[in-house]
């Protein structure tokens, strides 16, 4: 069984384990730059190693093993390129939302990502919308293959939409602009009115927690709103099967950082509940507008509040839409399925 050296940003749940530790035919070897990235001490083994700890590459990958190198961000592929250099492994690497743009990216970014473009074997950005992004950039389209991130349907599983009064709306994400929670907690205080025992709770933490508790309280939204910090899956799958609507108002952020698909509205999907998100970068891949949910223009306060109307005042229609969403997933999403592309994809680099 050949092995797979992984480099990403943190050791926790929501940085891609199984794109790591889950592809079929392949074993691995799970890098992190530092100690301090360590943040879920559940998922350490004995497979985990820190990138300092390679002091003489060559030596390394053949006490090792390694047969091949997996980035998971732009960066990260960078720091690995002089592995490459040294051992003249292949190397892959996944390009993310960031990745695609020049969003706070450190001075020289746009060079060097070329260079790893000129000099890696393989790009799977995350969605077709970030595939077309690199290739402007100038990343040979030979080299490009999309995965997308998948679905635990066993972890997510499907329920009808509710069919009480409730309307409890509910969002997750990091705390970041390119989230667009503003806009949303905007729409929500705007439909309050008409629908004056709809809530909003939004799941997350990062830099913009104060800001949003402030726009809540500013818009004395009460008891009706939520701020959670960010959640374990199961957590998550609980509030999900409180929830009525998921709304993901992602957004293109004022420095340019954008988004590939949501993992949080994929989950949503798989759990029957219905969607309202944007016309933003990869997500109209996952979502036709009014077929598997609905999507408004992005950073757009009315529209989005006009879509949290019509569902809430459509209730009818949730479930044809949370059908066609399940299937979407399973057909498209399936974390299975996913990683059997990705093992695929390693087979072609490998001859395998």
């Amino acid at each position: 069984m050949a092995t797979v050296m992984h480099l990403n940003l943190r050791v926790d749940q929501t940085q891609y384990i199984p794109q790591i530790r889950q592809v079929p035919g392949y074993d691995y070897v799970h890098l992190v730059r530092k100690p301090e990235y360590m943040t879920d001490i559940t998922l350490l083994n004995d497979k985990v190693y820190y990138l300092s700890e390679i002091f003489s590459p060559e030596d390394y990958v053949k006490k090792k093993h390694i047969s091949l190198m997996h980035a998971h961000h732009g960066q990260l592929g960078l720091l690995l390129l002089p592995i490459k250099d040294k051992t003249k492994i292949p190397l892959v690497t996944s390009i993310r939302g960031r990745d695609a743009t020049l969003a706070n990216q450190p001075v020289g970014y746009s060079d060097n990502i070329k260079m790893l473009f000129d000099r890696g074997e393989r790009f799977f950005p995350v969605c077709h919308y970030l595939a077309e992004k690199v290739a402007e950039w100038g990343c040979p389209l030979e080299k490009i293959r999309v995965l997308y991130g998948g679905v635990d349907l066993n972890q997510f599983v499907y329920r009808i939409p509710l069919q009480g009064d409730s309307q409890n709306i509910l969002s997750a994400g990091r705390l970041v602009e390119k989230k667009g929670h503003s806009i949303l907690i905007q729409a929500f205080h705007k439909i309050l009115d008409k629908f004056p025992k709809a809530s909003l709770t939004i799941i997350g933490s990062g830099m913009l927690e104060e800001p949003i508790r402030a726009l809540a309280a500013q818009l004395e939204l009460g008891d009706s709103f939520r701020l959670l910090e960010q959640v374990p899956k199961d957590r998550l799958q609980q509030e999900m099967a409180r929830a009525d609507l998921f709304c993901a108002p992602s957004m293109e952020a004022s420095n340019g950082d954008v988004e590939g698909i949501p993992n949080t509205i994929k989950e949503a999907m798989a759990t029957g509940l219905p969607v309202i998100s944007t016309f933003h970068a990869g997500i109209p891949e996952l979502i036709t507008h009014n077929k598997e949910g609905v999507l408004v223009k992005e950073n757009n306060v009315d529209e989005l509040a006009d879509a949290l109307e019509f569902m809430l005042s459509n209730r009818n229609k949730w479930k044809t839409y949370a059908t066609a969403a399940r299937l979407k997933i399973e057909q498209k999403f399936n974390l299975q399925k996913q990683l059997q592309k990705q093992a695929e994809y390693y087979d072609e680099l490998l001859g395998g």
